[in-house]
């Protein structure tokens, strides 16, 4: 009987065992979901930080696979989004233009070209091509030498009516003055109608500095007041540049002292078309076409006729340079030009917000809930909440021909961009991709980001009015990335149920 009855419990207990291993537990839900209240908890003691006192911030983190909030605090609230304006811009621009979209530079004659001879004037026409710069500008004079092109009778004409005539937005930072991110706009322009200045100490005290100005061309003139300052001696260096006719003066004053090491700086400039001309008279002559006439600014003739298109790279490369730095530049060239795609020649700015304005409406976002002023953020009047930002993010995430090239786009931390030494100590920083925003008081930082168990996440976090250093407060932002990153449903450690398969078979006599 024992022997028996010792036989059935054998023979039951794998079954058993099975079913206790098989079957959910009752808490199954909450013991999946404990690392939710302490992620938020973690989040909550960030955002308690005394940089945040005045509350005037607001946090929205979503779960692109299971649609819900992880976590928000005043994500309805609007906020000064400074550089995180280009998550707008970006995804504007890469439903209507496309990703492959290339900004065409085109060149006319009223004349007829001849054995080389153009016996004619040249016309060049600009589209709004954000980079083109050094290596385009070669590009075009080799295609132009290849026609073949060795010499130009006439006058050359810049035509800028693809855009209006007005270089910047109502809201240009005051007092910018020359500094290289208040760039004006222009269809034709060249090397972010910006220009390098090169100081470098010269050969003895008390001479002038020795100064390189990138491209020289006769656009900008040098005034070079400087002094070579002996070692250890108070110095001042200003370089500035002025609006003159019909070019721009490089000033230099104050002192470089004897040790210093060469000093660089960045201006721009003031008359986009003239700059480009200039710089394409100066590639000219070192490609050996032979020109003597005069440069200035006119539209081409309806009779003239088409000698070559030159294309710019593709968009998705201009938005690299436009999210990975935040280039407020081609931010703005990309605003008017979509304008001008959608609503016709020439583009404007507020083509441009009307088409942003357009998108908005498709997420469901009446004109009196944000305010948009321009496409790179630089405006203290734009207004747009952590809300807005994850539902433009969530939309990208969800059109396979958009969501490639705008997430590739972004910064990745630690790794490049303007956010190369954020987060470069955590190995798994790179699941992290983002835009920042810097304004005075404002810092703003939005994006995507995969946790520690592969699920992935769109965020904004919207900072402003701070009372602290911008340093401080990007440590603070890091701090929410990284949980971000680490963060788990099922911390490590915790019971996973899940099902096993068909009971095992029964074990024998």
């Amino acid at each position: 009987m024992k022997n028996a009855r010792r036989k059935i419990i054998t023979a039951v207990v794998p079954h058993v065992l099975w079913f206790l291993l098989a079957a959910p537990y009752p808490a199954s839900a909450t013991t999946y979901e404990s690392g939710v209240p302490l992620f938020q908890n973690k989040i909550r003691k960030i955002l308690a930080n005394s940089c945040l006192r005045k509350n005037n911030f607001g946090i929205k983190i979503y779960s692109l696979d299971r649609g819900e909030s992880l976590f928000a605090l005043r994500a309805e609230k609007l906020f000064i989004p400074a550089s995180n304006v280009k998550i707008l811009t970006t995804a504007v621009a890469l439903e209507i233009l496309g990703a492959n979209y290339r900004f065409p530079t085109r060149l006319y004659t009223d004349g007829a070209l001849q054995g080389g001879v153009l016996n004619g004037n040249l016309y060049v026409k600009g589209y709004g091509d954000p980079k083109f710069v050094t290596e385009q500008m070669w590009l075009l004079v080799n295609e132009l030498k290849n026609l073949p092109l060795k010499k130009i009778t006439g006058n050359i004409f810049g035509d800028n009516s693809f855009f209006d005539d007005r270089a910047s937005g109502e809201t240009r930072i005051k007092n910018s003055d020359a500094a290289a991110y208040e760039a004006p706009l222009g269809a034709l322009s060249f090397n972010f109608n910006t220009v390098r200045v090169d100081v470098s100490p010269g050969d003895e005290v008390g001479s002038r500095p020795q100064i390189v100005i990138e491209p020289d061309t006769e656009y900008t003139r040098l005034n070079n007041q400087a002094r070579t300052l002996k070692p250890g001696a108070r110095n001042r260096l200003i370089v500035n540049r002025l609006d003159r006719d019909g070019f721009d003066e490089i000033t230099v004053s104050g002192g470089i002292r004897m040790n210093q090491s060469r000093a660089r700086y960045f201006l721009n400039i003031t008359d986009p078309t003239q700059y480009t001309l200039s710089a394409l008279k100066k590639y000219l002559r070192h490609a050996g076409i032979q020109f003597q006439g005069k440069i200035e600014k006119a539209m081409v003739p309806e009779s003239a006729v088409e000698l070559l298109t030159h294309e710019s790279e593709p968009l998705t490369l201009a938005l690299q340079g436009l999210n990975k730095f935040s280039n407020n530049f081609v931010a703005e060239q990309i605003l008017k030009t979509v304008g001008a795609e959608k609503y016709g020649a020439p583009g404007t700015i507020l083509k441009g917000i009307q088409a942003f304005e357009d998108y908005l409406m498709e997420l469901g976002y009446r004109r009196d809930q944000y305010k948009i002023r321009d496409g790179s953020g630089l405006s203290r009047q734009n207004r747009l909440s952590p809300r807005m930002l994850v539902d433009i993010l969530r939309r990208v995430k969800n059109d396979l021909g958009v969501y490639p090239e705008f997430v590739s786009a972004l910064a990745v931390m630690g790794v490049d961009g303007n956010v190369k030494d954020r987060m470069s100590d955590v190995k798994s920083s790179a699941r992290a991709r983002v835009k920042t925003g810097t304004l005075s008081f404002v810092s703003t930082l939005s994006g995507y980001f995969q946790s520690g168990d592969g699920e992935t996440f769109a965020f904004s976090i919207l900072m402003n009015d701070l009372k602290c250093s911008n340093g401080r407060i990007k440590k603070l932002q890091d701090q929410i990335i990284r949980e971000g990153l680490h963060f788990r449903r099922i911390p490590a450690g915790s019971v996973i149920s899940e099902q096993r398969g068909s009971p095992p078979p029964a074990s024998g006599p």
